[in-house]
């Protein structure tokens, strides 16, 4: 054959459709190039599926730490917002403290 094809072929190398007196070609050679390229295929299926499971991994192992400092985050302004809560008591004691303050000194002046 002059115009080399692997694997079966699906064309005389005249052109015409595969007929079994139109176009020769050994049936253990034909199916010994399908599978090497069909082991090729695999191997390249296969060497993207690992890159993708390593991308997939990366995402989950991010978002675990997503997850992890988003609990940091929640905790810290917890924490704050019960800080705040104390001053405003605070603030509101010493508002009324004062105020009781003005009122006596009122009385007594």
């Amino acid at each position: 054959m002059g115009d080399r094809v692997r694997g079966f072929p699906k064309r005389c190398r005249c052109g015409e459709a595969v007929e079994w007196y139109h176009t020769f070609k050994w049936t253990d050679i034909s199916m010994l190039e399908e599978i090497e390229d069909l082991i090729e295929k695999v191997e390249n299926i296969e060497g993207t599926s690992a890159t993708l499971q390593k991308g997939f991994n990366a995402c989950e192992n991010e978002l675990e730490n997503l997850a992890l400092e988003t609990r940091v985050c929640e905790t810290v302004v917890e924490k704050e917002i019960g800080d705040c809560k104390m001053q405003l008591r605070s603030l509101k004691n010493i508002v009324v403290v004062a105020m009781f303050i003005v009122v006596f000194l009122k009385f007594i002046f």
